[in-house]
């Protein structure tokens, strides 16, 4: 009989040995803890030890597989997969890593045999075909991946059977009527395919592009027209493709919803003027077959895109629709409200939209009331309404309020009123164009003398309300009666610029080389600058290089120099005009 202390003593010693025992760390989560850090080849020796010992763990089999490919040794593992393959001859995991490691060492023969092993273990699975065609395509090897694929379809007996991946494969060879047609067959199959089709189509070359529209053209077929419809539209002419599809999008239904947001989403980055304008043409085929909210939001959104685009009647008849509909949210009628006093301050309708503003002036949020009440005096500065114009803003401590009042005390010819807003504003206010446009305002009032100006108000209002023509011709006699240091010379250089915007480019260089004024460097530069750009787009590049190289040497500190350089660079070959 054991003494009781020393069976205590062997049941502590059993304890603690199946404690390590348990402790003694599992090799297979060893190996993958090594490659999941990196350590791939020390894992690929513990993946190699298991496979030794039970040579068919597809597991070990797998993670030898991974950790050997960042190596670029899979080769090495010939030997492994062949004792894998004769020990676990039916597992489908085996089988796949077989499949892949013939077709990497190039030994056709032996990546069909697992094939058609495989194949008779699952007779109705595309997988073997699949990983035998993707494998081959891995390595560029598109004949072997065709063999794979059209043997699938004799083995399966069905002719439709992989077209997702034939269809890959004749993108890929630019065979655009055989893709076509087998994308076609995979979309009916699975709609979900289509952002593949158009990822793989969307890459054929700009000279294939139209033979490629015109075999979807061809098809007669509602969803070769949406195919057509969405890659017209990615490849720069949304227009057209909306019009393509909706020859083919039903008029009420689930499907037709899905559809319109497919080539919204397709449009929705496009910002240019197709490109709103189709998206609102969208937006407006998406409110009418929804109700409720969603309608609403829609009609507003469309509104949105017509007004950007520029067609602000077709803005307002998308308003209509909300403002006819009783049951319309408060926030919704708001924001509706809200674009409609933009489209009108847009189609100069000063009046309607004075009005429209008056009534909505309560429901707006503080920030949302203050920058439409800067819109609609903006509106009011172009009409000519001025008083009304600074009326509106006359509380708005914003920068973006004494810009505005800025502007008003401006074209009304206050030189030291202007002058004291534009600068109050700062260079920070509005967009980069307006922060722009305002330092030179201010450039040129500083150096204007008298407190009042009425005719330069006048001539810049005329620029503001798009009248270059009359503005230029009283700018520059505005310029003949002041002093070159004291204005002259800067109307000069605008009137210059205006010319040229206009392109009179014999008006423009005479009135930039009046700028040209010692008296006044820093318009001078400024004007050489110009001269300089003249003259590049003019195609005078000998004349532009030597007026560039004066400007950098005579005027080596002025702000333009930069630009001057990089322009002197383009005119020389270098790098793009900045």
């Amino acid at each position: 009989m054991i003494d009781r202390g020393v069976r205590v003593v062997l049941v502590a010693l059993a304890a603690a040995s199946g404690v390590r025992a348990q402790q003694t760390p599992d090799p297979m989560n060893r190996a993958f803890d090594l490659e999941r850090r990196g350590g791939y080849a020390a894992a690929a020796e513990i993946y190699r030890t298991v496979l030794k010992e039970r040579p068919g763990e597809s597991a070990a089999l797998s993670g030898l597989e991974r950790s050997l490919q960042p190596l670029n040794r899979l080769p090495e593992m010939a030997g492994d997969v062949s004792r894998a393959v004769a020990a676990a001859p039916t597992s489908t995991a085996v089988l796949g890593v077989a499949v892949r490691v013939w077709t990497l060492v190039k030994q056709p023969d032996s990546a069909r045999a697992v094939v058609e092993r495989w194949a008779a273990v699952e007779p109705q699975n595309e997988a073997p075909f699949q990983e035998w065609g993707m494998a081959a395509l891995s390595q560029r090897d598109r004949e072997t991946a065709r063999t794979a694929y059209q043997l699938g379809r004799a083995r399966l007996k069905r002719p439709k059977a992989l077209s997702v991946e034939m269809a890959q494969l004749a993108t890929l060879e630019g065979d655009y009527a055989n893709a076509v047609t087998e994308w076609l067959v995979a979309l009916r199959t699975s709609p979900t395919y289509m952002a593949g089709a158009l990822a793989m189509l969307g890459q054929t070359p700009n000279d294939r592009r139209g033979s490629l529209l015109g075999i979807l053209e061809e098809r007669r077929d509602s969803l070769a027209f949406r195919m057509n419809a969405l890659l017209s539209a990615r490849w720069g002419d949304p227009i057209g493709g909306f019009k393509k599809l909706a020859k083919v999008v039903p008029r009420a239904n689930r499907e037709a919803v899905e559809q319109l947001q497919q080539f919204l989403e397709e449009v929705r980055g496009q910002n240019g003027h197709e490109g709103r304008l189709a998206q609102a043409m969208v937006l407006e085929g998406l409110a009418q077959r929804m109700t409720g909210a969603p309608a609403s939001r829609n009609w507003v959104e469309a509104a949105q895109a017509y007004a950007e685009a520029g067609d602000q009647s077709s803005a307002r008849r998308m308003l209509a629709h909300i403002a006819n509909d009783p049951a319309t949210a408060q926030e919704v009628a708001t924001s509706a409200t809200t674009t409609l006093v933009g489209v009108l301050v847009e189609e100069g309708k000063m009046d309607d939209a004075d009005r429209q503003f008056r009534a909505l002036r309560a429901a707006l949020t503080e920030d949302d009331r203050d920058q439409l009440t800067r819109r609609v005096s903006e509106g009011w500065i172009r009409a000519g309404r001025l008083e009304r114009a600074e009326s509106l803003v006359v509380a708005d401590s914003s920068i973006e309020g004494l810009a505005v009042r800025g502007r008003t005390r401006l074209f009304r010819g206050d030189i030291t009123g202007a002058t004291k807003f534009l600068r109050a504003a700062g260079p920070f206010a509005g967009s980069r164009e307006a922060s722009t446009e305002r330092a030179s305002l201010l450039a040129l009032l500083q150096t204007i003398e008298e407190d009042s100006l009425p005719a330069l108000g006048a001539a810049l209002l005329q620029l503001e309300r798009r009248d270059s023509a009359g503005a230029a011709a009283t700018l520059e006699a505005i310029a003949k009666s002041l002093p070159s240091e004291g204005g002259g010379a800067e109307l000069y250089l605008l009137t210059g610029r205006i010319r040229a915007a206009m392109d009179q480019s014999v008006d423009a260089e005479r009135l930039l080389r009046a700028a040209v004024e010692p008296k006044a460097p820093g318009t001078a530069a400024a004007a050489e600058l110009e001269l300089g750009r003249l003259w590049a787009t003019g195609k005078r590049p000998t004349d532009a290089v030597a007026m560039l190289e004066h400007l950098i040497l005579t005027y080596p500190t002025s702000a333009v120099v930069p630009q001057a350089r990089r322009l002197l660079d383009s005119v020389r070959g270098g790098v793009p005009p900045g």
